[in-house]
């Protein structure tokens, strides 16, 4: 949001000149300076208030953009020209600098016919107009919202912050969705010490997903948890592969549990099993306690009930079912 708010001086210093501050220059993060660049385009009129050669005047373009090569030949200073300089009598060759090579010469021979039969309206400023609304007008909303064009969404991410969790459990799922916990697999990668097999079911090389709802130990504990609250059909079963998959199943069905009140307070069960099952399984490695469902079972009751005294009332519904 900060740079948002900073496109909007840069906004302001380009379409309202007469602000009494206008002339000084504008100190702004080079991504700010290049979003605006882009975020930006121009309608040429007497020319005096668009830059030659950064500015989209040319049917939206910019000469970085059609003459890239061209453009590196020219200094920052050279730079700050305005497009009426430089088409009185073509100032703009003599921003060029440095050796010219093919490309260079094609990039120049091509702003020679772009530029050659421009006219400029001596009697009509230039216009500006911003690409990220409708209204062609600076909005800190437009602004903000264009930062994040091209963005890849993270779908459990409303399942995962607004379920009512402690901290630490919240950024374990979200370790889990991004497949960052420190089982066997990632352990393997980095050549460190690591057990071949899954320590509570001791079949499979151990990952998160299989952890947590392929293993059959802890396919059983999801089984009793979900049994608890009348949903056992919804429990991993030997298919489930994924673990955030899983989650977005049992999170679309219980969407049409309305108004049995059983759709509040099942994100935060799901987080409580995971979590009893990720501590169970650390237990087992670093304190050589042995594999035991009813165990992580109870710990679940008792952690529920904390949690809902600490706040969490959208498992009271779950809670009163047990």
């Amino acid at each position: 949001m900060n740079w948002a708010l900073r496109l909007r001086w840069l906004w302001l210093e380009k379409t309202d000149t007469g602000r009494p501050w206008a002339s000084f220059k504008i100190n702004a993060h080079p991504s700010v300076k290049a979003f605006f660049s882009v975020a930006i385009s121009s309608v040429v009129g007497d020319g005096r208030n668009t830059l030659f050669w950064t500015d989209n005047w040319i049917d939206g373009q910019s000469l970085c953009q059609l003459a890239p090569h061209l453009v590196q030949m020219v200094s920052s200073r050279a730079k700050m020209r305005n497009v009426h300089d430089a088409l009185i009598s073509r100032s703009w060759v003599h921003d060029i600098r440095g050796v010219i090579t093919v490309n260079v010469l094609s990039d120049f021979l091509r702003v020679w016919d772009l530029t050659t039969d421009w006219v400029l309206t001596p009697d009509q400023e230039d216009k500006h107009s911003w690409r990220l609304s409708s209204s062609g007008l600076y909005s800190a909303k437009s602004a903000y919202t264009g930062f994040f064009l091209g963005a890849t969404t993270f779908k459990p991410w409303e399942r995962i912050w607004k379920s009512w969790a402690p901290s630490k459990c919240k950024f374990f799922v979200w370790l889990v969705a991004h497949d960052r916990c420190w089982t066997a697999d990632r352990l393997a990668k980095r050549g460190l010490p690591h057990p071949q097999f899954c320590t509570l079911c001791d079949q499979e090389e151990k990952t998160i997903n299989h952890l947590l709802v392929s293993c059959v130990f802890s396919r059983a504990v999801w089984f009793q948890m979900m049994k608890s609250v009348g949903l056992q059909h919804l429990a991993p079963n030997p298919a489930c592969s994924s673990f955030e998959d899983w989650w977005e199943g049992v999170a679309a069905f219980s969407a049409g549990l309305v108004n049995t009140g059983l759709h509040k307070g099942l994100n935060s069960l799901i987080i409580i099993g995971a979590w009893a099952i990720w501590n169970h399984r650390n237990s087992c490695v670093f304190n050589g306690v042995q594999p035991s469902q009813s165990m992580v079972i109870n710990w679940v009751k008792e952690e529920a009930h904390l949690w809902y005294r600490a706040g969490a009332r959208d498992l009271s519904n779950i809670l009163m079912l047990q």
